[in-house]
């Protein structure tokens, strides 16, 4: 009998019952091997490199044009047929409807805004139950909160000016989890608060609860001015992307808008539309689900392709019966 088999054997034995003994303990815990053979779905995007599916944190120094260029975002979610609400804390009806009309601002149907921080968003406490209250009654996809202390102090207090981690952490991992539950965009603005003058290497690390607010959030982004204060630019950092710095630059010495952000935006949402007709076009009245599963993209990114093709006449159907092509883009 080859004993230093056996033992060897026995050795096996005992390590593989310890293993079924932690996994039932422990049901979460995942193994090396299993989380190789794991599908991790990408990160979507409602607009590239800007607003993701999760929290997204923008922050940037007071008067610089934050809500401006959230509204912007909001005008190109909006023309790819999503829906959007905007909570805009600390502006008025007035305020909000001037910044509309110099943005040309058209699209309202799917667009909900609600002014100035009373009504059901007084209370932080109740804040993000009504957010989810209002995602179980109607599908948003993006939601917007101007400005982030609003929705975590409460009201007639000053907001948190420390940069302490523990607080931030605690205040916005439920919103990052709501996200995912609802796989929806929450885009949040925040003021910078550090020292708006002085130069940090790292663009994050302006926000207060930068460290926290990294580890937190999805995707972050900084509005800031150039060094020499006559421009500014937009640095966006994430876990599942790379960074990147966008040029800003000023339209009518009002707003910033970001040079290039166009393109990109079309020529991605011209690729998708393209895929879903070449996919259709092979596969006549293919269905919905059908055309996720063949191009493996995401449920929200056929559904939007599918939306601007109907909505351009390309295509005709509903995604149970199927789709046909009627003219290729």
């Amino acid at each position: 009998m080859d004993f230093e088999k056996l033992g060897e054997q026995l050795n096996m034995n005992v390590e593989d019952l310890s293993l079924r003994q932690l996994k039932a303990a422990f049901p979460t815990l995942i193994g090396a091997d299993e989380l190789k053979r794991m599908e991790i779905p990408k990160l979507d995007w409602f607009l590239p490199n800007l607003v993701p599916v999760g929290l997204s944190i923008l922050g940037g120094p007071k008067k610089l044009g934050k809500s401006y260029l959230v509204l912007q975002f909001c005008k190109d979610i909006l023309a790819d047929g999503c829906k959007v609400f905007y909570f805009a804390g600390e502006d008025t009806n007035t305020l909000q409807k001037a910044r509309h009309e110099i943005l040309n601002f058209e699209d309202t149907k799917n667009f909900q805004y609600h002014p100035g921080r009373h009504g059901e968003f007084a209370s932080p406490q109740l804040f993000r139950s009504k957010i989810e209250e209002m995602l179980n009654i109607h599908r948003f996809d993006v939601i917007f909160i101007d400005t982030m202390n609003m929705a975590l102090t409460p009201q007639g207090m000053t907001p948190h000016r420390s940069d302490d981690y523990s607080y931030y952490a605690a205040e916005l991992r439920p919103w990052a989890e709501l996200a995912v539950k609802h796989n929806v965009g929450i885009f949040m603005v925040h003021h910078t608060g550090k020292a708006a003058h002085q130069h940090y290497p790292d663009p994050l690390d302006h926000l207060l609860g930068s460290t926290a607010i990294t580890a937190t959030a999805d995707w972050v982004l900084v509005m800031q001015k150039t060094q020499d204060g006559q421009g500014a630019s937009l640095y966006v950092d994430g876990k599942m992307a790379k960074s990147q710095e966008f040029g800003l630059e000023k339209v009518d010495g009002i707003y910033y808008r970001i040079v290039g952000h166009a393109k990109d935006l079309a020529l991605s949402r011209k690729k998708a539309q393209q895929e879903v007709c070449s996919c259709i076009k092979a596969n006549p009245n293919i269905k919905q689900f059908e055309i996720v599963k063949k191009l493996e993209r995401s449920k929200q990114n056929v559904s939007r392709a599918v939306g601007k093709l109907i909505r351009g006449g390309y295509i005709n159907g509903t995604p149970t019966d199927g789709y046909t092509i009627l003219e290729t883009p």
